[in-house]
Parts: C-alpha cells; sequence; structure tokens
C-alpha cells in the first residue's frame, strides 16, 4: 500500500512539474511545435533552446509542408539557374568567398508574390540596406519555418496570411541588374538551405 502511495505521489509531483515547464513554452508552440522528451517519437524534427524544463526536453517541429507557389504566372517554383550575375542556388559562389545565402524563384517584374504557407508577417526584411530600387522584403514565420522574401514591396509588413494569399508585387530588377533573370529571393532566417521546401 505504501509503494502505491509513492509511486501516485510520484506521478502528481511529474505532472506538476510538466505543468509549469508548459507554461513557459510559448517559443516552440506560435512556431507549430510541441515540447515533449526526446524520447518520445516525433513526425518532424527536434529543436534545442525552444522549451523550458531539463535539456531532454525539446521542441518537436512537425513535417513542414512545401511551399506554394510564389509567383503570379508559375504554377510551382521555378530555381533561377545561371545568367551573366551568377547562379542562383544555394550555396552559389558570389566572389571573394561569399556564398548564396538562399534560393531565386523566378518571377517576373511586376509580377503578383503569394504567401507560400500560413504565416503571420513579421516585419520589414531588406537585402541591402542601400535604398535601392529593390531593397525591400519581407519576414514571414509560420508552420515551424522562418523565411525572408526580398525584392518584392509588400501590400503590409505585419498581420496574418494564408497560403497562395497575395502579398506583394515583384520591384524591378531589370533597374537594377539589366539582363538578369528576374527573381523572388527566398531565405530561412537560419540561412539553412531552403531547397527541400520549394
Amino acid at each position: 500500500m505504501q509503494r502505491a502511495s509513492i509511486v501516485v505521489a510520484t506521478l502528481i509531483l511529474a505532472f506538476g512539474i510538466e505543468s509549469s515547464w508548459s507554461q513557459s513554452d510559448a517559443k516552440c508552440t506560435q512556431q507549430g511545435g510541441r515540447c515533449q522528451d526526446v524520447s518520445s517519437p516525433c513526425s518532424g524534427s527536434y529543436m534545442k533552446g525552444l522549451c523550458s524544463g531539463p535539456a531532454s526536453r525539446q521542441c518537436c517541429m512537425h513535417q513542414k509542408s512545401k511551399f506554394g507557389p510564389l509567383c503570379s504566372g508559375y504554377n510551382s517554383n521555378v530555381p533561377r539557374t545561371c545568367d551573366s550575375f551568377g547562379c542562383g542556388h544555394y550555396g552559389a559562389s558570389r566572389g571573394n568567398g561569399r556564398k548564396h545565402g538562399g534560393v531565386d524563384i523566378k518571377c517576373g517584374d511586376g509580377s503578383t508574390v503569394y504567401a507560400p504557407f500560413d504565416a503571420t508577417l513579421t516585419g520589414q526584411a531588406r537585402p541591402y540596406g542601400n535604398g535601392n530600387a529593390i531593397d525591400n522584403g519581407v519576414g514571414l514565420s509560420g508552420q515551424g519555418l522562418c523565411v525572408k522574401l526580398f525584392y518584392l514591396k509588400p501590400y503590409k509588413y505585419t498581420g496574418s496570411v494564408k497560403k497562395g494569399q497575395a502579398i506583394g508585387t515583384l520591384l524591378p530588377m531589370q533597374k537594377v541588374y539589366a539582363g538578369i533573370t528576374s527573381h523572388i529571393h527566398v531565405q530561412m532566417c537560419d540561412k539553412s538551405d531552403p531547397t527541400k521546401y520549394l
């Protein structure tokens, strides 16, 4: 009888601790994840540093869905290949030892740009910071993803958007880089490779 009481008391204590941890898990839940012990199955992958509690308690980010088409006139996301200004794939050389930190998706100047997934707009994202004709973009966060889209004039910088909703228009790339393949630049906030989502 005493042993059963100890087991019950231990379970109540563990449940209480878990409940107090779960109240501080907003970093994980706001990105569409769930905090749990890494010994539990996760349909996606675990991310560290988003959950309270011990180090073994991590954020399970569910399998991330693919992006919807980004640009009007295209039924899918068509990568920019190579032109006189370089190549559009992730990691392409940019000279002086620099590497391309995103993926370029074909899109004509003035075309409508769409939200690639259900997201919250997180503010302006400027690729250059020099105020030229294409120095604009927007950040998006949702479904466990954080992305920046460059070279567009967003209709707004904050609020919620649904996958496929028009969010802006492509800026005049030809005014800055005459002859380039006009495109949307897709960059993950952590600068990892976005290719698998496109």
